[in-house]
């Protein structure tokens, strides 16, 4: 069974492997009517406590009492299947142990100066307490169905600190830092909506079928890795100019010569932590969260107003999403976490249980032509805002004003948000004077752009000049602020800043830059305190604050 076939509701995990025993969507609405919610109530519920998360909706199961079993129905089956009875839940560490087989070249001058670096920074591990118990499980849960070294659920780590928005400044993405083209090879869809890399479900298979094709062709995890890291081409030359597949005795990018000892030593550490007087934090071996099945394209919002679960809670857990509608052309999947359901229950609970699947039921039964309220386009050849709006139903003045176009002039490949009811539509924006608080990336055109005002009112009102400095915190008056969204309902996401220090290259200017990254001169200048006209030389550093989300 694959997620795009279906959605998962995990209900208990299973066995010695820590393997979590899943509920097929195909069966769901079988389940509520053979009676099978009636066998959870006569299970045990297990207790929980809430992870030291700044997100509220995260919860963190500590034991199951004995009693316990998991059920699985089968596709296309009727019957249920118990598991034997379980008692605490496995600690994820325990479970990744077991699974560990690859040398871990302790002798390797290499390995020991990686681990004395885990030595000297007790703190690494606890910074990520939260972040492992929400991805760790799933990962780790698929690398040992497909058989693989469980050292490579640390790869995620290493590569990424399992932070879904980290991002490189030369292309990388993701969890599993993905660069497009090999993202796309291996599946992974990247457009205006969706960028499958920070899809924990989509980039875990893709970087897993990766690691296991580069595994094939070097026979040889070390190696496989190193490939991983520096390209297979990278490897491969390497392996022809040294003669060897002895990776320690080839000659690989610095960067590869550490990424592979700097595995090699967590996975030691995981191995034996008392020996390195390192305390691992305390994971558990249980998914924080379900996976419903989209059966088409929706609105955030529409997905929000059916679930009851705040816009915040639904884009932090789908990190992939880059607008306020899920992708058109899948993967068509939702990750929501237990406690979204109900946070004030017990994570394991019957009742979210039954809410989860009540929910997967009302996805699945809203008509195609209520999923959406809007649409985005791409102006192409021909099309005129009269030609759009007849097409669509609308008033030339709607899509003025719901794409704040000052004019009725549009130019082909322009990306236009047009209304696909009438009820998508919101009444006339109402006028407010506010106060903004800068922020990182922040220039009197990008403030001005964002509440529909001109930068002649930012500059009247606040008395400041045109080409002013704006300081992170410094409060802007902005008069005649439009504070209402186009439509009801449309709720972007919300910014995720990172700070990057981006090395300059051959051929850049501060505006080839500003465009990449999609911000401005002015704020690159304001960022690195350097003239705005000074010409950049090669291997110089600039420091970026970069909105990952709508920046990449």
């Amino acid at each position: 069974m694959t997620f795009k076939a279906r959605a998962t509701i995990i209900l208990a995990k299973s066995n010695r492997t820590g393997w979590i025993k899943e509920l097929s969507c195909s069966c769901l609405a079988l389940l509520a009517l053979t009676g099978c919610q009636n066998q959870l109530s006569q299970q045990g519920i297990p207790t929980q406590t809430t992870a030291p998360d700044t997100a509220e909706d995260i919860g963190l199961p500590v034991a199951m009492p004995s009693g316990l079993s998991a059920i699985e129905i089968k596709e296309g089956s009727t019957e249920t299947e118990t598991t034997p009875e379980i008692g605490l839940y496995d600690d994820l560490w325990a479970e990744l142990r077991g699974g560990l087989v690859l040398d871990h070249q302790l002798d390797r001058r290499a390995v020991q100066q990686e681990i004395r670096w885990f030595e000297n920074n007790p703190k690494y591990w606890r910074r990520l307490e939260s972040r492992i118990q929400n991805y760790l499980p799933y990962i780790l849960e698929q690398i040992l169905e497909k058989d693989l070294p469980a050292e490579l659920a640390l790869l995620p780590i290493i590569e990424s600190a399992l932070d879904p928005y980290a991002f490189s400044p030369y292309g990388a993405n993701g969890l599993w830092q993905f660069m497009a083209p090999t993202a796309k090879q291996y599946g992974l869809q990247i457009n205006a909506n969706y960028d499958g890399r920070r899809d924990l479900i989509t980039s875990t298979d893709a970087a897993l079928t990766y690691l296991t094709r580069l595994n094939k062709r070097f026979d040889n995890w070390l190696l496989a890795v190193a490939a991983y890291n520096a390209g297979g081409g990278t490897v491969s030359k390497a392996i022809r100019r040294g003669d060897s597949k002895d990776f320690f005795a080839l000659k690989l990018p610095r960067e590869t010569r550490a990424y592979v000892p700097r595995l090699l030593a967590m996975a030691a550490i995981v191995k034996n932590p008392a020996k390195y007087n390192v305390q691992l934090p305390n994971v558990v071996m249980q998914k924080n969260f379900f996976i419903l099945s989209l059966p088409g394209q929706f609105d955030v919002a529409k997905l929000v107003e059916l679930s009851n679960v705040p816009s915040a809670t639904l884009y932090r857990w789908n990190p992939a999403l880059k607008r306020s509608q899920t992708p058109s052309n899948g993967p068509n999947h939702l990750i929501l976490p237990y406690t979204a359901m109900s946070p004030d229950e017990p994570i394991m609970d019957e009742t979210r249980a039954a809410r989860a699947i009540a929910l997967q039921q009302t996805l699945n039964s809203v008509p195609e032509g209520e999923r959406l309220s809007w649409l985005d386009i791409k102006v192409s050849s021909g099309q005129t805002l009269s030609v759009l709006a007849q097409r669509y139903k609308t008033e030339v003045s709607t899509l003025r004003r719901i794409n704040g176009l000052k004019s009725n002039r549009i130019f082909i490949g322009d990306n236009l948000r047009v209304p696909l009811s009438q009820r998508a539509v919101t009444k006339k924006a109402s006028a407010h004077t506010i106060t903004h608080k800068v922020r990182s990336g922040d220039s009197l055109w990008r403030i001005a752009k964002q509440y529909q005002v001109t930068i002649a009112a930012l500059v009247k009102e606040n008395e400041i000049g045109r080409r002013a400095t704006l300081r992170i915190g410094q409060n802007i008056v902005v008069p005649n602020a439009n504070l209402s969204h186009s439509f009801t309902g449309v709720d972007e996401p919300p910014k995720v800043m990172r700070k990057i220090r981006y090395r300059v290259r051959n051929g850049d200017s501060l505006s080839r830059i500003a465009s990449k990254f999609k911000t401005n001169v002015p704020a690159i200048s304001n960022w690195n305190g350097i003239d705005p006209k000074q010409y950049l030389q090669p291997g110089q550093h600039l420091t970026l604050y970069i909105d990952t989300v709508g920046g990449r």
